[in-house]
């Protein structure tokens, strides 16, 4: 199917799908249906469509024993995006089709999509951006020295949080000693917020630690050393045995965990 023909038969679902992977990085076949609300089968079809053309790639790995099939767009889908915003006066995002997924976006994005697909009417994840739209979101605040992994508009119960995401990479460096693991890496996470003169405008700081140790050693540096924006903390390993909006989330001098609409100032 030769490029042009094929661009011409795109459907807006299909300018939606491309467009979503060169900003998000890979996506598999039940993301796509998640974040456009479709079947499965719809987003396979989209998908398989698309590759066809030749506007996206497809990998998977030999020792996935689920053979999960990965799309990415290609860089003649990048063309063909880049044309269609430049022709149409939009704005070209920053590294489009160069973007690999986001952590954030696999422990937040994705799963309060599904809530808000399991409780319409009562959640919604109204607004998400993923880092990079998250980095000149920040400037336009005059917090261009502050990094973030994500962005979001939280709606729940008539509620609204907005909030900003850190995610812990983990001990920094190869070679990183037994003691110092549950440390090392930490004071990143808060050290734009440290050197910022002002506060995030957002009602909550999202905090995921990759460990319960790491998440004691971070709430007890924010007990000792306060920032402006209220701040709560999770693990990664309670986002992947719990929905994100449920009570996985702990707010330091606070008792217990919360929901994610409670944790707000």
């Amino acid at each position: 199917m030769g490029e042009q023909g094929a661009t011409r038969r795109l459907s807006p679902r299909r300018w939606r799908i491309l467009s979503y992977l060169a900003q998000h990085g890979s996506a598999s076949t039940l993301d796509v249906a998640l974040v456009f609300a479709v079947s499965r089968l719809t987003a396979h079809r989209d998908l398989v469509w698309l590759h066809e053309a030749g506007l996206v790639r497809r990998e998977r790995s030999p020792e996935d024993r689920t053979h999960t099939w990965w799309y990415g767009v290609t860089a003649e889908g990048t063309d063909v995006l880049r044309r269609a915003l430049t022709g149409s006066g939009r704005p070209v995002p920053l590294r489009l089709g160069q973007r690999s997924s986001g952590v954030a976006d696999a422990l937040l994005f994705l799963p309060l999509v599904e809530v808000s697909r399991r409780n319409p009417g009562r959640c919604e994840l109204f607004q998400w951006l993923a880092t990079m739209e998250t980095s000149s979101w920040l400037r336009q605040h005059d917090l261009a020295r502050l990094r973030a992994d994500g962005y979001g508009v939280w709606l729940q119960d008539g509620r609204c949080l907005r909030f900003l995401v850190h995610v812990d990479r983990g001990p920094i460096g190869d070679v990183v000693a037994e003691h110092e693991r549950p440390v090392s890496g930490l004071g990143g996470l808060l050290a734009g917020h440290r050197r910022a003169d002002r506060l995030v405008p957002v009602g909550v700081v999202l905090l995921i630690a990759q460990d319960a140790e790491r998440e004691d050693r971070l709430r007890a540096d924010l007990l000792r050393r306060p920032l402006r924006n209220v701040l709560a903390t999770t693990t990664e390993q309670l986002l992947y045995r719990h929905w994100p909006d449920e009570q996985v989330w702990q707010v330091p001098g606070r008792n217990g965990r919360r929901r994610l609409i409670e944790v707000g100032s």
